[in-house]
């Protein structure tokens, strides 16, 4: 088995992510039709007396009395066929609403079945329903294919974290699979004391949970902040998280490493394996997962094996002792053109602060050729790592606390502004948006600040009351208002969590269709 890095910084089990935006004074108006009086269709046949037509002396009756019959006639099968359109065109909507409602209900049982998801086919056992044995509490986070609760044990009262994964989004063989190795690399990694520990797993019709322990402690980026202070002795013991377990992560990140409690001397815990691999020695991988910062350079090449993971656990070392990330961008374009060619600095404050031995690690963990990279059995062996190590216990510079508040702050604002705006406008609300910024943008930079994004926000009422907006922007001191952001890839951010929300908002209707 291949080696792996489940490495050191965490995170809630609280996903985010963003850009940002800004729809202007320019809030269109859609022009409002004129609003037609209808008239009774039968309003020639109620005419008073004096207001008929009067008889000719020299005319004929039976005409006169043949044209209004006419008239009547006519009016009459007008009203009828006017009714009968409404009819006609009431029922095509609702044949078409249950056509629409049918292929839905075909496209997912279609998709279902080519999953080979017939009843407990997932987990291959049968397993007893969730409900039984727990009470589901508050929501704590979502991710691509899941949304994470809080769950109670019935018989014990004890608390956990559930994991429930939509049947509905597996849409294939291999997403199964995904699901499968997933909880089989949990079960495989039980005992491990830096990794989250599965309790079980159930399925019933509508999704797959996993109950898994419960992390408590937050982020280690919040915890350091709101401590104040840190020491690079502290930071290597932090990073010790890294182990050779035949698996390898893919996604380490510092929003995938929990505290289990609030002790000052509360585990670090790996969590989310949804991405990880059991990898055979030689064997390479070539789909691009990851998070943009962390990405190491083989995987956007689409061949790397476990020394990715190394790379990973290197960057946020680098983030912990510097509170910037070591390749950066203003996109995620310009992210990847400096993972694979921007020059690593150890020079620049507060790198002059920083151990020889620290900088010495990280560069041989950010090495891009993976052939030259530590292994994972090297970084533990390395004199700043180990416990009788050479990592400083002297507190680093606050400007590394601010540095790293700002790091932290920066995504989470962002990340909160979208999920917030996902949830609450519409696909034409968002058009808008992205129209008014278009507009706002005049230098047509592709680019808008902080404060033109608060200032639009406070402008653009769309499904935001005054509560959302005051949260959403609470900026934190060290987020510049002058800062700018990508509006072009905030919108598309916004898209894509839409569309998530959307089938969350499908599996709910189906999960309660099914209780």
């Amino acid at each position: 088995m291949g080696n792996v890095c489940v490495h050191m910084v965490n995170n809630c089990v609280d996903s985010k992510s963003s850009s940002w935006v800004r729809p202007t004074d320019l809030i269109m108006d859609h022009p409002t039709k004129p609003q037609l009086q209808d008239k009774p269709p039968n309003q020639m046949l109620m005419l008073k007396d004096d207001d008929k037509p009067k008889l000719d002396t020299h005319g004929d009756p039976k005409l006169l009395e043949h044209k209004q019959t006419s008239v009547s006639n006519s009016v009459h099968r007008s009203h009828q066929e006017q009714e009968g359109n409404k009819s006609e065109e009431e029922e095509k909507r609702k044949r078409a609403i249950a056509c629409g409602n049918s292929k839905r209900r075909a496209h997912n049982v279609r998709r279902l079945m080519s999953a080979g998801l017939q009843a407990e086919s997932v987990l291959k056992t049968k397993t007893g329903h969730l409900k039984e044995y727990y009470n589901l509490g508050s929501k704590l986070g979502h991710g691509q294919f899941g949304t994470t609760f809080v769950c109670i044990e019935k018989g014990t009262g004890e608390e956990y974290a559930c994991k429930s994964i939509p049947k509905r989004k597996l849409e294939n063989e291999e997403d199964v699979e995904d699901v499968r190795r997933e909880i089989e690399i949990m079960k495989h990694l039980v005992g491990q004391p830096n990794v989250i520990s599965i309790k079980g797993a159930y399925e019933d019709s509508v999704a797959v949970h996993m109950v898994m322990e419960l992390c408590r402690g937050g982020e280690l980026f919040d915890r350091i902040v709101e401590r104040g202070h840190y020491s690079e002795r502290k930071a290597a013991h932090l990073a010790k998280t890294c182990h050779s377990l035949g698996v390898m992560h893919r996604d380490l990140k510092p929003e995938n490493f929990l505290f289990v409690n609030d002790d000052e001397d509360s585990p670090l815990k790996a969590i989310d394996f949804g991405l990880s691999m059991f990898l055979k020695p030689g064997e390479n991988l070539t789909d691009i997962v990851g998070s943009p910062y962390y990405i190491a350079p083989e995987v956007l090449n689409k061949d790397y094996g476990p020394e990715a993971d190394i790379w990973s656990a290197g960057v946020m070392i680098y983030v912990l002792l510097s509170g910037s990330a070591p390749f950066w961008g203003e996109t995620e374009e310009e992210i990847f053109n400096e993972v694979l060619e921007g020059e690593l600095d150890l020079s620049s404050d507060p790198w002059p602060q920083v151990s020889e031995s620290a900088k010495d690690l990280i560069r041989k963990m950010l090495e891009r050729n993976p052939m030259k990279r530590l292994t994972a059995q090297e970084v533990s062996c390395h004199p700043w790592i180990r416990d009788e190590g050479n990592a400083p216990d002297t507190p680093l510079d606050t400007t590394v606390i601010n540095r790293l508040r700002k790091f932290s702050a920066t995504d989470k604002l962002k990340k909160m502004a979208l999920r917030v705006i996902a949830e609450r406008l519409s696909e034409e609300d968002i058009q808008g948006i992205r129209e008014a910024l278009i507009v706002i943008d005049s230098e047509k930079s592709g680019r808008v600040t902080y404060k033109e994004l608060k200032s639009v926000l406070e402008r653009f009422n769309a499904n935001l009351d005054n509560s959302d907006i005051s949260g959403l922007l609470q900026t934190p001191t060290d987020v510049h208002l002058e800062d700018t952001v990508d509006y072009e890839e905030f919108i598309r951010a916004i898209v894509r969590l839409k569309q998530l929300q959307d089938e969350d908002a499908d599996d709910r209707l189906d999960s309660s269709a099914k209780v």
